[in-house]
C-alpha cells in the first residue's frame, strides 16, 4: 500500500512504499497511531510560501505573507514558520528516546506586541503537528470526510483534547478539532483545522491550502510557492533563519 507521512501543520507528506503492507482498516488503535506517528519521509526538505487571510466577525479581513520550511531526519522534524516577515518560530519534534517531544523557539525579538500567529488562530506547534503525539484516550466511531474514510481518535494533553480524523488508507490527518476540558457528542470545537488542497513536488505531497476556524472567525492559508528535495542532493542555505529583526530582515542560520 502507499502511505503518506504526516508533518508540519500537517504540512508536507512523502509517498513511499511501506516495507510491509499495513492494514489501516483492521489495525488496533494503538498500532494505527504508532505507524501514523512515525515519519517515513526521512532526509528530505520542503519550502512553502504563501498568504494567510484572516477574517473575524465585524472586522476587516487581514492578509499577511507566511513561510513554512521543514526538514526531516531519521529521528526528528525541524520546521520554521515566519509570519509577515516579522515574527517566526523554530519548531522541533523528536520521535525516539526518553526526551522525545516538541520544542518551540521564537526567532524574533520580543517587543511586547501581540503574537501574529495567535491573532489568526494558530500556534507554532500546530505547524509541527505536535497534537498527533498527545496521549491516546479512545477511538470514536469512524466518519467519512471529503469522500475519504477516516478513523477518529480522541487525544489529550493537560486539560485540552483533540479529535483527530485520519485517512484510513493514507494515514494522514484530514481534520483536527480542539476541545477544552472534556469531550462528548454534544461538545463544540473551539478550533478546527482542515487540509483541503495538495500538490506533488519532486515525489513529495505538500499541502497547499489549510483552513482554520472557530466561533466568529476563520483563517485560510494558501501556499502558492512550493519546493522540495532530498537532503542528500543538498539543502538550501536559506532553509532556516537565525533571527528576525522588527523590520523583517532575516539572518541565515548557519
Amino acid at each position: 500500500m502507499k502511505t503518506i507521512s504526516s508533518v508540519i501543520f500537517i504540512l508536507i507528506f512523502a509517498i513511499t512504499a511501506a516495507a510491509a503492507p499495513f492494514n489501516g482498516d483492521g489495525a488496533s488503535a494503538e498500532d494505527f497511531l504508532r505507524v501514523m506517528r512515525q515519519p517515513r519521509a526521512t532526509q528530505t526538505w520542503g519550502k512553502m510560501s504563501g498568504i494567510a487571510e484572516h477574517l473575524r466577525r465585524g472586522q476587516t479581513k487581514v492578509t499577511m505573507p507566511i513561510d513554512l520550511n521543514i526538514m526531516f531526519t531519521a529521528d526528528r522534524v525541524l520546521s520554521q514558520v515566519v509570519i509577515d516577515h516579522r515574527q517566526g518560530y523554530l519548531v522541533g519534534q523528536t520521535f525516539t528516546g526518553k526526551d522525545s517531544g516538541t520544542s518551540v523557539i521564537p526567532i524574533h525579538e520580543a517587543d511586547g506586541k501581540t503574537e501574529l500567529l495567535a491573532d489568526i488562530g494558530l500556534r507554532p506547534e500546530d505547524l509541527a503537528m505536535s497534537f498527533i503525539y498527545w496521549d491516546f484516550v479512545r477511538e470514536l466511531p469512524r466518519e467519512s470526510i471529503s469522500m475519504r474514510q477516516c478513523r477518529i481518535f480522541l487525544l489529550k494533553k493537560n486539560q485540552e483534547l483533540v479529535k483527530l480524523s485520519v485517512d484510513t488508507d493514507y494515514l494522514f490527518p484530514l481534520r483536527v478539532e480542539w476541545y477544552k476540558d472534556e469531550y462528548d457528542a454534544s461538545s463544540v470545537a473551539y478550533r478546527t483545522l482542515e487540509a483541503t488542497k495538495f500538490k506533488e513536488v519532486d515525489k513529495l505531497w505538500m499541502i497547499t491550502r489549510l483552513s482554520v476556524s472557530g466561533p466568529g472567525w476563520r483563517t485560510r492559508i494558501d501556499f502558492d510557492k512550493t519546493e522540495a528535495g532530498s537532503s542528500s542532493e543538498g539543502i538550501p542555505a536559506d532553509l532556516f533563519q537565525k533571527t528576525l529583526s522588527p523590520k523583517g530582515k532575516n539572518n541565515e542560520r548557519q
